[in-house]
């Protein structure tokens, strides 16, 4: 419920707060006194839009904060999904500022605008003349026939199982494009994999294949060249191992003398190592080479395949050329594996599809067996409320396809006057008609369901008498079991509150200001008594007053 609101700096209003009780909270004032101004605070509060022409003092910024109690709401679930701190006593604050920024916080957290609606529509539900539209809305209707015939559970199953069918169906439609489009490039993939196989190119070193190539391909200049380096080292004639022998000896037979000399003796030694070892490998290697003409056959045509394949594919190496290959592979395999998820998708979406057919009919059902109870009573609501000839229907038609809502076009038809066939409410309801309709509504819900802080605006508009008192014992009903703000002008209703509250204007020398006074027992008499009879209040329009209050 809302429990306080507080508005500073706003439209006529220097500073007001304003302490709501649980029950019927009604607000009464002269015509222009601020009554649209607390409303619009409120809306404020909850979301609203606001600029800078609402200042009372243009130089200050605007605060509203409305205090709400909501331990009995059910709203921790909405508040970790807003990401916002959870408290049983929740406080919203609005902040316009002169230079037109704006800032919301709920719990002292910041939030935006739209975070501030969607906590609005679990906290307050304003009725008015000009916010009855929803009623012509096709998702409130579902949702008071739903509420009626106390659908949550069977309706909250019904969405699960459709959200669930939609995925897995989306999922399907995807995996079956994915297949179509491997289908049809699948030759084209399996002859490029076959290609590639064919290479045997799995374990090659393109580098490694060339090298290779060309050794053998110049096996005889290669064979003479290593036999002429042996030559070259051991020549008869001239041996370079025979002259660096000698040197060592030499330097062997003065290195008695000085140390250095051995030092060099040591260089000689390793210089003639290292000669034998070039010597033995060159005549090794020289032995070993052979002019291989079937394995130049093999090499070219490896190199030549290697580069054939790595220019069509557009690769650089032999690595790439791999990695490719194991991608076809994969897309190759995948027809099948996606084959076999195809299949089990299927059966699933089968599978779901019955389960939410058959809660989809439950829901109808239910629907359907509940909407001449919610006929009957807004009928007399309805006639309670000074409509006696009102018609009320709900129109139950099955659509051609499943939403979230089932399979059900839900349309409330009315009509106030005798005689004629109800039509849809946009075609034929007034405003004053419409208000007392929802007023109906939310009679009704009140029995049903837990609802956030309702306020009326207004909505007795063009009744009067007897069928101003059974409005408010419409209110006070309702009121029972869910707070209820009204805005009123009728003396009938504003008898029954249980907390008056008193928009007035005070003039003062610079400014015209709105207060609200929450009146004692004494002042809701003579309130009740001026709505009566005017500012001369005479003992008679006191009685009455009295005689209105205790009904």
């Amino acid at each position: 419920m809302l429990a306080q609101l507080e508005i500073k700096n706003y439209a006529i209003i220097q500073h007001v707060r304003i302490d709501f009780d649980k029950g019927l909270n009604i607000i009464t004032g002269e015509t222009g006194a601020g009554k649209s101004i607390l409303l619009g605070a409120l809306g404020l509060s909850l979301g609203d839009r606001a600029d800078t022409k609402i200042l009372y003092h243009q130089e200050e910024k605007c605060i509203i904060e409305a205090s709400f109690n909501i331990a009995n709401y059910k709203l921790k679930t909405l508040f970790e999904d807003l990401d916002l701190d959870y408290e049983d006593r929740t406080i919203i604050r609005r902040e316009i500022n002169p230079n037109g920024k704006s800032r919301a916080f709920v719990n002292d957290t910041p939030v935006t605008l739209e975070t501030l609606k969607i906590l609005a529509e679990h906290l307050v539900n304003l009725t008015s003349q000009h916010e009855t539209q929803q009623l012509n809305k096709e998702s409130y209707q579902l949702e008071v026939l739903d509420a009626s015939a106390e659908n949550n559970e069977i309706r909250t199953n019904y969405i699960s199982l459709y959200k669930q069918h939609l995925k897995v169906k989306q999922d399907l439609t995807r995996l079956e494009n994915e297949q179509a489009k491997i289908e049809q490039d699948l030759d084209f993939f399996s002859f490029q994999l076959q290609e590639i196989i064919e290479a045997q190119l799995d374990d090659e070193n393109l580098e490694d294949l060339e090298e290779e190539l060309n050794s053998l391909s110049n096996a005889e200049t290669i064979k003479s060249k290593l036999y002429a380096v042996v030559l070259a080292i051991e020549n008869t004639d001239i041996s370079v191992l025979g002259l660096l022998n000698d040197a060592f000896h030499m330097l062997k037979e003065i290195s008695k003398f000085k140390k250095e000399y051995e030092s060099l003796a040591d260089r000689i030694n390793s210089s003639i190592l290292e000669l034998e070892d070039i010597k033995n490998e060159a005549e090794a290697i020289a032995d070993s080479t052979r002019f291989d003409e079937e394995r130049i056959e093999v090499l070219s045509s490896k190199v030549n395949e290697s580069n054939r394949l790595l220019r069509k594919h557009h690769l650089n190496d032999l690595t790439e050329l791999t990695a490719l290959k194991e991608s076809l592979i994969a897309k190759t395999s995948s027809v099948q594996t996606n084959a076999n998820n195809i299949e089990a998708l299927r059966q699933q979406v089968f599978k779901l599809e019955l389960e939410r057919n058959k809660i989809a009919e439950a829901l109808t059902k239910s629907r359907v067996s509940a909407a001449q109870s919610v006929k009957n009573e807004i009928e007399a609501t309805m006639k309670q409320v000074g409509m006696p000839n009102a018609i009320f229907e709900i129109d139950i038609q099955e659509k051609s396809s499943f939403s979230e809502n089932g399979k059900d076009k839900i349309s409330f038809l009315f009509n106030a006057n005798k005689g004629f066939a109800p039509q849809p409410m946009n075609k034929i309801a007034s405003g004053g008609e419409l208000s007392r309709v929802m007023l109906s509504i939310q009679a009704l819900l009140a029995k049903k369901t837990a609802l956030p802080t309702l306020i009326f605006d207004e909505i007795d508009t063009g009744i009067s008498g007897e069928t101003a008192a059974k409005v408010a014992e419409v209110f006070r009903a309702i009121s029972k079991e869910h707070q209820l703000i009204a805005i009123t002008h009728l003396p009938q209703i504003a008898a029954r509150a249980e907390k008056h509250l008193f928009i007035y204007k005070n003039d003062t020398a610079e400014k015209t200001e709105t207060k609200i006074a929450a009146l004692k027992e004494d002042q809701h008499v003579k309130a009740i008594a001026r709505m009566l009879s005017g500012e001369n209040i005479s003992e008679e329009s006191l009685s009455n007053a009295r005689s209105l209050i205790k009904i």
